[in-house]
């Protein structure tokens, strides 16, 4: 599961204006198993624990704040609705000479998914958050759409400012050919291609699925670049002092497998404090780039 305590994660970059933000707020809008109208049982718990409603892990860790959303959201079986369906279509055509209007269909599809629903088990999900106070910033270990929306306004709720995504000024295409031909360097940290993979499309396929990937072959990604395909994902790498971090950056900046360092074992506070701190530096060299 990705996750900001885990080796690799995803990350989504927000920003997030919130004046004096008090862990007194995350907590008020604890995980309850109170369902919504929607039917989503949603709310804050601690880190990376689904179970944590007392916040043991901790908000406060100076700089960051740190906690994560819970969904539990009830996910009927497609197979049990689609036997129901059919079951319910062959009563009603032997009841109507074999006839079953379409808006019949439509309602009784919509009756059974009801019904299957209504007797399946939450699915619990998580997400975590990291809150740069110091930034203003919100991280996100999920690249879900569905997710974000429920976060972001449970974020808003919370602390009273909807954070915004943050999103590419330049042409990333044109970025990440740059950082093909030649590593670039912003605030001391070296950025560079990571081994030649990255996904490619035509300019009228940047928008749709029709795209291809290359993994590590440099000639293959410069012919195409000749050709006039576009690099929409980039895997990258940044040095500084010694130490290398590793992710892979989609043209709209979210970010896959980021690679997080291990950490001090035994020391959680160490070891989110470690990871946190790569989180806003890969934030910090991600927003340089898309300027």
């Amino acid at each position: 599961m990705s996750g900001f305590m885990t080796s690799t994660t995803a990350l989504k970059i927000f920003a997030a204006q919130v004046v004096a933000p008090d862990a007194d707020n995350v907590r008020q809008h604890v995980f309850t198993p109170t369902p919504r109208p929607d039917g989503k049982r949603i709310g804050w718990v601690g880190l990376g624990d689904p179970l944590d409603l007392d916040f043991s892990f901790g908000i406060d860790h100076g700089q960051f704040m740190a906690f994560s959303l819970r969904i539990d959201e009830r996910k009927p079986s497609g197979a049990a609705i689609k036997i129901r369906l059919a079951e319910a279509l062959k009563e009603e055509a032997a009841a109507n000479e074999g006839r079953v209007p379409r808006n019949r269909k439509k309602e009784l599809k919509e009756s059974i998914t009801a019904a299957v629903t209504a007797k399946a088990d939450y699915i619990p999900s998580l997400a975590d958050c990291i809150l740069d106070v110091d930034a203003k910033r919100l991280y996100v270990a999920t690249t879900s759409e569905s997710v974000l929306t429920s976060l972001l306004e449970l974020f808003q709720q919370t602390f009273g400012v909807m954070p915004t995504q943050l999103f590419p000024q330049a042409d990333m295409a044109d970025v990440f050919a740059g950082l093909f031909r030649e590593s670039a360097t912003l605030d001391g940290t070296e950025v560079c291609a990571n081994g030649c993979s990255v996904t490619l499309a035509t300019p009228e396929q940047a928008e749709d699925a029709a795209q291809v990937a290359v993994v590590n072959n440099e000639s293959a990604v410069a012919t195409a670049l000749e050709e006039g395909l576009r690099i929409t994902k980039m895997a990258l790498a940044t040095r500084k002092d010694g130490e290398e971090t590793f992710f892979t950056l989609s043209g709209d900046l979210a970010i896959t497998g980021l690679k997080l360092p291990k950490g001090e074992k035994g020391d959680e506070d160490a070891t989110f404090l470690l990871k946190a701190d790569t989180c806003a530096q890969v934030a910090s060299i991600v927003e340089a780039l898309s300027k």
